[in-house]
């Protein structure tokens, strides 16, 4: 919940865009938002992808467990396309089912 908090206070610091369908996207420069997920979640790239349609995707992730999805196109322009708690890799589920 407090991450929910935080993404909101983020929102007021970076540009909000509005898509024809009404939907809010929290879109910004890359180095803006890379310094952000940094500085107040202590995120940073796990990993990192090219779309089909040549957009950049990357995953933040932080010790404490909290991840955002951004996605980067050629313009410049960098959009969050989702956060959440916790993230778990591949080790980590199989770690908790032997430990079940």
């Amino acid at each position: 919940m407090l991450r929910y908090v935080r993404l909101a206070a983020v929102a007021l610091i970076v540009t909000l865009t509005t898509t024809p369908a009404g939907a809010v996207e929290l879109c910004a420069s890359r180095p803006d938002f890379v310094a952000l997920l940094k500085d107040n979640f202590g995120e940073v790239v796990m990993a990192q992808g090219l779309s089909s349609s040549g957009h950049l995707v990357e995953v933040f992730v932080s010790p404490a467990g909290t991840w955002t999805i951004l996605l980067s196109r050629a313009d410049g322009l960098s959009c969050i396309v989702d956060a959440g708690d916790p993230w778990l890799t591949s080790a980590s589920r199989s770690s908790d089912a032997a430990q079940r």
